[in-house]
């Protein structure tokens, strides 16, 4: 192994960074480039994403996002593993653990969505690891898809489609959403209205006006940023088009009226379908709105956590009461250049 060297990301060049970013993640360098300063919420000094380096070449990062969480009348600081990359070529030789090591020293209370061979390193510190959230497919347009679901034949798509058209006309009402950059006081107004859910068997993230300006406001794609409400159920949604495919990606829901929760999602997929939308995607621990989407689709995340306080710990092993596509770094391809 050479000798290494870790530092805090605002301690390196950016021409570093960003030819670190187009190796590492050739889709978004120029977007991480520009917008990691934003991304990584870095104006909170005591929390830094950390860059390795060897005979100063950046040989891999351990980014992260801070948060607020709440468990019972509690809140503790705690922060997401995100960006987690070593250079190929530089892997397997133990500066995954040494990063790992390093970077769970900045805050006691640590969560990820990650990968198996990521959590294969985490589990060697002790992390945990819940099954319990997915990520969730709904292909609109199945031929245009067939590269996506090329492990499937036509007459399965065929199949999917037709059930997208008869929720279409079971449904019979329509819905229009609003954009976020020209509407933000009726997103936050609607916000404001959102009741805690959490209770002290699960921990919940706290998403207040100061998270709002940062994820929404602030967010240099919020052009991109729709909000949908129907009887006071809302969710805020990412349209956009990549490689000639335009999708929704559905980033937070939040459901007052639970017994109905379904029909704002129905509602979704009437408006995709009347937009020409391609593809629905989410990612969900709710059991209902799993239930609409094809299961042979869906894939289970590992969700692992790491706390050096026990009761915090086992807490945060049962998941987060409020996981969604806008949490940690699942939505990548927000910042898709």
């Amino acid at each position: 192994m050479l000798r290494h060297k870790i530092n805090r990301i605002s301690e390196i060049k950016k021409e570093k960074l960003s030819d670190f970013y187009k190796k590492v993640y050739p889709d978004r360098y120029k977007s991480l480039t520009h917008n990691w300063k934003w991304w990584y919420k870095v104006e909170q000094k005591e929390f830094e994403p950390l860059i390795l380096t060897t005979e100063e070449k950046i040989v891999g990062q351990a980014g992260l996002i801070p948060l607020d969480l709440k468990i019972g009348e509690k809140i503790i600081k705690a922060i997401w593993f995100v960006d987690f990359v070593i250079l190929p070529e530089f892997r397997g030789k133990g500066y995954g653990k040494i990063l790992t090591k390093e970077w769970m020293k900045i805050c006691p209370n640590q969560l990820t969505f990650c990968n198996d061979q990521s959590l294969r390193i985490f589990e060697k510190f002790g992390w945990k690891n819940n099954l319990s959230t997915k990520r969730l497919l709904y292909p609109i347009n199945p031929l245009k898809l067939l590269p996506l679901l090329k492990r499937f034949n036509f007459s399965f798509s065929r199949k999917i489609l037709s059930g997208f058209i008869k929720k279409k006309i079971k449904n019979g009402l329509s819905i229009n959403p609003y954009t976020i950059k020209d509407n933000f006081k009726i997103v936050t107004e609607s916000l404001k209205t959102k009741k805690s859910i959490n209770n002290n068997e699960t921990a919940e993230i706290i998403r207040d006006e100061k998270w709002l300006n940062w994820r929404i406001l602030e967010c240099p794609y919020n052009k991109n940023l729709h909000f949908f409400e129907y009887n006071n159920n809302f969710a805020l949604v990412n349209v956009f088009s990549k490689n000639n495919i335009k999708r929704i990606n559905i980033l937070y829901t939040y459901f007052i009226d639970k017994p109905n929760e379904e029909e704002l999602l129905f509602l979704i997929i009437n408006w995709a379908v009347e937009n020409n939308i391609d593809l629905i995607w989410l990612v969900s621990s709710n059991k209902k709105l799993e239930n609409i989407f094809p299961k042979i689709l869906s894939k289970t995340l590992n969700f692992a956590t790491s706390c050096s306080d026990q009761n915090i710990s086992e807490i945060l092993q049962r998941g987060l009461s409020d996981a969604q596509g806008i949490d940690s770094d699942i939505d990548s391809s927000l910042h898709v250049d």
